[in-house]
């Protein structure tokens, strides 16, 4: 339980988010929490989810239970007023409003509705920022944390030196599955002793010149499985308008939108040969004729041809 201590949970939600009202009656939204806590549990694991749990019950403000409460209620309002746009009643759906106020127009709901998925992403920023930079124990420990410690790009400044995401560990750790994804295709390229030795805890100037071009390999490759496989919306809208840069986030804007990431596929995927290029010449030691014989292999006594 991360709300409602003492029968105060409205008060807490205003309190973490700003709009949801005080007055407003907690049990409306309790369901919205309950998924939206699962949501986090399952970017963060379980036990992050606990650890926050147990601080909240005994009165400790640690910043991982703030953190927690925070991307949890954030997420549990931005749903709630999506489904509150419209009141349903026995006699159907129907908009209710009072003589002082106004229904607003869809562009006004449209920029709501994205301020609050920005305000989400930021949230998780937070806590990821928590979470790794006090090496909370239930999130090191975390089955998810130990995966993403199979890819190659081992942190968000590493990242970023391929490509900048305004320092977002959403993004980051979004993007972490499909790195981890693209290197089994690397470890080809570069061959299993090369690849092991290049991970591993002694590694040789050459491989430790290999490393980055392999990390720029695996950002570069995730980024264009990500435009090809999900949708604009899941990234937050600074990162979303680098691969398009006419969306804004609503439906007016996507007529474009399919052209544009066809473009930035196509210039990544230039990159990506040239990087290509650079690690054969690296594994050849610089000359990319290394370890081919120039000089044709002939014979005297077998010299023949046909004709017909």
């Amino acid at each position: 339980m991360l709300f409602n201590l003492d029968d105060r949970g409205p008060q807490e939600l205003e309190q973490l988010t700003g709009i949801y009202l005080a007055s407003n009656n907690f049990n409306v939204i309790a369901s919205e929490l309950a998924d939206a806590t699962n949501a986090v549990a399952a970017l963060v694991g379980d036990a992050v989810i606990t650890a926050a749990e147990n601080g909240y019950n005994y009165g400790n403000e640690y910043p991982l239970t703030i953190a927690v409460r925070k991307a949890i209620a954030v997420l549990a309002v931005s749903r709630y007023t999506r489904n509150n746009l419209i009141a349903h009643g026995d006699h159907g759906a129907k908009v209710v409003a009072d003589q002082n106020e106004k229904v607003p127009f869809e562009w006004m709901v449209d920029r709501d509705q994205q301020a609050q998925q920005e305000r989400w992403y930021r949230s998780m920023d937070a806590l990821y920022k928590v979470l790794e930079d006090t090496e909370e124990k239930s999130w090191m420990d975390s089955d998810i944390r130990k995966r993403y410690k199979a890819s190659i790009v081992r942190s968000l400044s590493e990242f970023e030196q391929v490509y900048p995401v305004d320092g977002s560990y959403y993004v980051y750790y979004m993007l972490q599955s499909l790195v981890i994804e693209a290197q089994p295709k690397i470890r080809r390229m570069v061959g299993a002793e090369v690849w092991d030795a290049m991970l591993g805890d002694n590694p040789q100037d050459l491989h430790k010149a290999l490393l980055p071009l392999c990390q720029r390999y695996a950002v570069l490759s995730a980024l264009i499985t990500a435009v090809r496989r999900w949708n604009l919306e899941v990234f937050p809208i600074a990162i979303a308008r680098r691969f398009a840069p006419t969306y804004q986030g609503n439906r007016s804007s996507r007529v474009a939108l399919k052209e544009e990431m066809d473009a930035f596929v196509e210039g990544i995927e230039g990159q990506l040969e040239d990087i290509r290029e650079e690690i054969a010449e690296e594994l050849q030691d610089g000359n990319p004729a290394a370890g081919f014989d120039l000089m044709p292999k002939g014979d005297r006594r077998n010299k023949y041809f046909s004709a017909q």
